[in-house]
């Protein structure tokens, strides 16, 4: 089904702690979008009609419920309005682990929320003091229990690459996140901002920043283990209203596109375990996919051609799913087997 998200930026209002890495002034607007912009902002989506089977309004930016009270009534109100109108099917919002509670879905109770994502980043809980996230890992899964359990779709985000970090630790992450059954998950690879702790802490030797190649090959684990359980990753990658945001960015995994080089790495990895014969290569997968078979920019059809001598040949079947293909007679899927 397809499902759009008409996304409003919060500013950093409402965390309590400082993480290292975070600088929402950089990443969302700096003030709050007043009742008319947020009526043309929502008139601009609906006008002409979404063809979305569903929509929802999402706040994204701060901790959403851990702004001041009356901040959220305001927002949650403005939304609710709108619910009901067309595919505008609810209301949905990214917070942290340690500002939920039973008492936070009471209030929620009475306005049309229908998900809620959870900043759970990491669960080792070395990372996440190195961190600086001011949460622990019994946070995390007090949180995504509470808000399955009332009812909600859990959606839920982690970062690769922070201080302390490293392959096993964020594969533990994801693992732990499969536990908590979400409904969907966000990776972000972790990026030194302008101004932050964590670029103070990389100009002193105390981190050192993830290069694009480390996190394609974790992040093609990662995949796996989620595409593997059918849990859908809605995004990868870091993404920012702000026009400036790549000038911001002093160091780490940046890349515009990295979900599409994320995939196109998938599909060379396996493809490669499975070559056989001579001669060209020939597969078939979903329209939708071919790009990524070729890979970003072509390189996958150059990289086969420069190390095997054979042309990569991807025809579309309609008939097949996403994130697979077939090749010598089997239809394979993308992600690690066990």
């Amino acid at each position: 089904m397809s499902h759009v998200n008409i996304p409003f930026f919060l500013p950093h209002m409402g965390c309590k702690h400082q993480c290292v890495y975070c600088d929402q002034r950089i990443i969302a607007s700096e003030q709050l979008p007043t009742e008319e912009e947020f009526h043309e902002k929502m008139q601009h989506y609906l006008q002409p009609p979404q063809k979305a089977e569903s929509i929802e309004i999402a706040f994204f930016g701060g901790s959403f419920t851990a702004l001041p009270l009356d901040i959220q009534e305001k927002y949650l109100t403005l939304a609710a309005g709108y619910v009901g109108t067309g595919p505008i099917c609810g209301i949905r919002f990214s917070t942290r682990p340690d500002a939920i509670d039973h008492d936070v879905m009471d209030f929620l109770e009475d306005y049309p929320v229908t998900t809620v994502e959870i900043g759970v980043q990491s669960a080792d809980e070395q990372v996440l003091v190195a961190s600086q996230r001011g949460h622990d890992l019994v946070d995390i899964l007090m949180s995504a229990s509470i808000v399955k359990r009332r009812g909600y779709q859990l959606g839920i985000q982690m970062m690769t690459g922070l201080p302390g970090d490293d392959y096993e630790r964020s594969v533990y992450t994801a693992e732990k996140i499969v536990a908590m059954k979400p409904h969907f998950v966000r990776i972000y690879p972790t990026l030194v901002l302008k101004g932050t702790p964590l670029e103070k802490m990389m100009e002193q030797g105390e981190y050192i920043p993830w290069e694009i190649e480390e996190t394609l090959e974790l992040t093609d684990t990662i995949m796996s283990i989620f595409l593997r359980e059918g849990i859908q990753v809605v995004r990868l990658g870091l993404y920012s209203e702000n026009p400036n945001f790549s000038e911001n960015v002093v160091a780490g995994p940046y890349h515009p596109a990295l979900k599409s080089l994320v995939l196109s790495r998938m599909y060379r990895n396996r493809l490669e375990d499975r070559l056989v014969g001579k001669g060209d290569i020939r597969l078939k997968v979903s329209p939708r996919d071919i790009s990524s078979v070729y890979g970003h920019g072509g390189q996958n059809r150059q990289y086969f051609l420069d190390k095997y001598q054979r042309r990569l040949c991807v025809e579309a079947e309609e008939q097949l799913p996403r994130y697979c293909f077939e090749y010598d007679g089997h239809r394979l899927p993308l992600y690690k087997e066990k």
